[in-house]
């Protein structure tokens, strides 16, 4: 009787160092964001203004589209950061008291705005709003034009486009509208110019004249680009959470720098072949550090124009959404490697 219960307790033992020392985790599949399938179109069957343009919002943060970063200041004050990226424009965030704003500058003017926050007034819709909501007040084509003198692009919108992120043209201003595929309700807004529309190519595109490109950045500015898709993500991600009664997590620099190297090894990975063998697993990583944790998930992604984008396609992935939203965790780690993208979540001791 005595071994037994000795051979119960050395059991019980390793069982609790097992599970404090390895936790149970969850790695979802690499999610891709959408094909960016841009070809050139045939004169003969491009539309001639054929789709339809509302009248430019009176009101709202979409009037700010065109306006100075002067007016930007005098609106909101100074930003709590300003970020680079890929597309040549600054983000400046505005993320205080639970509340998130980005507005990208180029050139000193205002070129786009997003937030997913009710707070601001994102006229004519309301944070939170049905989807039936805005198929009623909203006139809309599945066909989106944009015309920059010569040249015409058009963008088709599929039909997953049409029931979580919608694109509306309104007098020299477009609107992208992210709904929460879950909730069936609007859960963020991006108003955007016609040229940084094209730039990003977020739908399928043909075009009449000349392709606009993004020239590619150099070395030094990539990092900086990194740096600031890693800090979107984690605003994104705990904005998120907030927005649906869930805790915010904790940033942590020791699971960034797991989830940056993720994210680089999943771009080498495209880049040159790579055997399992020599595969280095965030779990590997985290027991190196000696970093303590009951269990962890992790959250890829790859092919996505910004951070944007990234959270709204988690979110609506049951899969990918499951770990963006469970409550166990407490700590964050984001990364992220030219167009690759890693989140990590992390339930402390």
């Amino acid at each position: 009787m005595k071994v037994l219960f000795r051979i119960l307790i050395v059991a019980t033992c390793i069982g609790i160092v097992v599970y404090y020392t390895n936790g149970d985790s969850s790695q979802t599949e690499l999610l891709e964001g959408p094909p960016s399938i841009t070809k050139p179109a045939l004169e003969a069957e491009s539309p001639q203004n054929s789709d339809q343009q509302l009248p430019r919002p009176a009101s709202g943060i979409s009037t700010f589209i065109g306006k100075s970063s002067q007016d930007i200041l005098t609106a909101f004050g100074e930003p709590y950061r300003i970020d680079q990226s890929e597309f040549g424009y600054e983000w400046w965030i505005y993320n205080t008291n639970n509340s998130l704003l980005m507005v990208s500058i180029t050139d000193h003017l205002v070129n786009q705005i997003y937030t997913n926050d009710m707070n601001y007034n994102t006229a004519p819709y309301v944070i939170g709003q049905t989807l039936d909501d805005i198929y009623r007040m909203t006139l809309f084509e599945q066909e989106v034009t944009v015309e920059m003198e010569d040249n015409i692009y058009i963008f088709a919108m599929n039909e997953q486009d049409l029931h979580n992120r919608i694109l509306v043209k309104y007098e020299n201003l477009y609107a992208q509208l992210y709904m929460d595929s879950i909730t069936g309700q609007l859960h963020g807004v991006r108003f955007i110019d016609g040229e940084t529309l094209v730039l990003h190519k977020p739908y399928e595109m043909q075009f009449i004249g000349e392709l606009l490109e993004v020239s590619t950045p150099s070395s030094y500015a990539q990092i900086e680009i990194n740096l600031a898709n890693r800090r979107q993500l984690t605003d994104l991600a705990n904005s998120f959470r907030m927005k649906n009664a869930i805790p915010a997590l904790l940033q942590s620099d020791i699971l960034a720098s797991v989830a940056i190297e993720n994210s680089e090894q999943m771009f080498m990975q495209t880049m040159e072949s790579q055997t399992a063998e020599e595969e280095y697993t965030v779990e590997q990583q985290l027991n190196e550090m000696q970093q303590t944790y009951n269990q962890y998930g992790i959250n890829v992604a790859a092919n996505y124009k910004d951070a944007i984008e990234v959270i709204h396609g988690w979110m609506n992935s049951k899969e990918h959404r499951s770990l963006l939203a469970d409550e166990k965790f407490t700590h964050i780690g984001s990364g992220a490697y030219v167009n690759y993208y890693t989140q990590l979540y992390v339930q402390q001791k």
